[in-house]
């Protein structure tokens, strides 16, 4: 029944999906719209749901805990991006979307679908380490990640520093580092602040699911088995657990730390892949379709790759 319960959250997800694609299909969707979302996600909501969620989940204690403690998840996050890297060179991924395949191949959603899935397979006693891994995910996601997104929009272009800090120094990554401040510091920002940004914040995962979806209903059918998107949802999927499993085996961790850790890099690709692709105006259908993809594929994959560990 707690398996039931956590996939009723990732069909919770598909659901909203569904309805934008409803939306896109009665014509209450624009092209204005089209660019307003990603823009208002990544600029105005995301950092604000990043923001609270570092400054109110950690404290001064708990954010030096996880900086010392992030190495295992580090180390299994940086393999599987070498491994990324590898399989878009020798599969000749299209440069258009090569950031975007590596980025979905790397990072899971390890909030919005990893710590309710946490919860209800192996109880409350995981959220911490699910934490832990999800430390590591965003910061990989938010620097290296991002950089890698934009910079498809330029990958025929040279290389320009400036363009590269602005990819790096991208608003969620600031929103992330000054809650991580907020954080490190004890400071205890106005309870109207907080309360600002708690209702801001959760405006990110209905908004990006509306977008998937309302984007998903303009992908051509021919796309939707391409080799680059297979190949990414196998990363996704399998390759990235099956990394972190061999890392936890060889470092001989507690093995419910090590259950935590594979399920939450066995998850679906990162939403806001999809966003910040828009955002970028690089490949957004291929970030919807990854997304899509993955979480329908993890209702199968989770079970057994849970049942091996």
């Amino acid at each position: 029944m707690d398996f039931l319960h956590a996939l009723s959250g990732v069909f919770s997800l598909l659901v909203i999906c569904l309805l934008g694609i409803c939306m896109d299909r009665w014509g209450w969707i624009g092209a204005e719209t089209r660019r307003l979302v990603p823009r208002l996600v990544t600029t105005i909501s995301l950092p604000a749901y990043l923001f609270h969620s570092i400054a109110t989940t950690f404290s001064h204690e708990d954010v030096g805990h996880f900086l010392s403690g992030s190495f295992i998840p580090v180390i299994s996050i940086l393999l599987t991006f070498g491994a990324a890297l590898l399989t878009g060179r020798l599969c000749r991924v299209q440069a258009k979307h090569f950031g975007l395949f590596c980025a979905s191949f790397t990072s899971s959603s390890a909030v919005f679908i990893g710590i309710p899935l946490c919860d209800a397979l192996l109880g409350p006693k995981s959220i911490p380490y699910a934490l832990l891994y999800y430390f590591a995910n965003a910061a990989f996601f938010w620097t290296i990640g991002s950089y890698l997104i934009a910079s498809d929009a330029h990958r025929q272009s040279r290389f320009s520093g400036k363009r590269a800090l602005k990819a790096v120094f991208s608003p969620p990554l600031l929103g992330f580092l000054t809650g991580l401040a907020t954080a490190l510091l004890s400071l205890e920002p106005p309870a109207f602040l907080m309360n600002a940004t708690a209702i801001i914040g959760q405006l990110t995962t209905p908004l990006a699911l509306l977008y998937i979806g309302f984007t998903l209903s303009l992908v051509p059918s021919s796309r939707y088995l391409s080799r680059d998107l297979l190949v990414a949802a196998a990363g996704r999927l399998l390759v990235c657990p099956l990394i972190t499993a061999l890392v936890v085996l060889c470092l001989g961790l507690d093995d419910f730390v090590s259950r935590v850790f594979i399920l939450q890099a066995a998850l679906p690709a990162v939403m806001q892949a999809s966003i910040l692709s828009a955002h970028y105006r690089t490949d957004p259908e291929f970030g919807t379709l990854i997304i899509t993809m993955t979480t329908i594929g993890c209702v199968v994959t989770v079970p057994l790759i849970m049942s091996f560990f």
